[in-house]
């Protein structure tokens, strides 16, 4: 797998990767940075070089950038779910519209879901 193609599969799961101190880092739901442990520490220069060359952002905070790119449901499933699984907010959102809203990026991300 190459550097970028980790990066995207990262992005879509809700995982932001930044460079720190020359180490590449990775932060966003738990379960997703779990499933990417392996395949970032394997590639761990390539994305360090990737990073520092491309300058790529971690994914901010706003509704607008949070959903991931392709438009394929299942990875919009996923990334919703990983999400959704951490969120305090999201879970209580799920039971109905008298226990609140979803958040910032799960409101975003259900959105992309439910148009795929």
């Amino acid at each position: 797998m190459s550097a970028q193609a980790l990066i995207q599969q990262a992005q879509a799961s809700g995982v932001a990767l930044r460079l720190v101190g020359g180490k590449v880092k990775a932060s966003g739901p738990r379960e997703a940075v779990a499933r990417l442990l392996v395949p970032l520490r394997e590639h761990r220069a390539a994305l360090a070089d990737a990073l520092q060359a491309d300058s790529v952002e971690p994914l901010p905070g706003t509704p607008t950038d949070a959903a991931p790119e392709p438009t394929d449901w299942r990875a919009l499933d996923a990334a919703y779910l990983a999400h959704h699984f951490n969120c305090p907010t999201c879970i209580a959102a799920g039971r109905g519209s008298r226990y609140g809203l979803r958040c910032g990026v799960g409101m975003a991300l259900w959105r992309a879901y439910s148009a795929a």
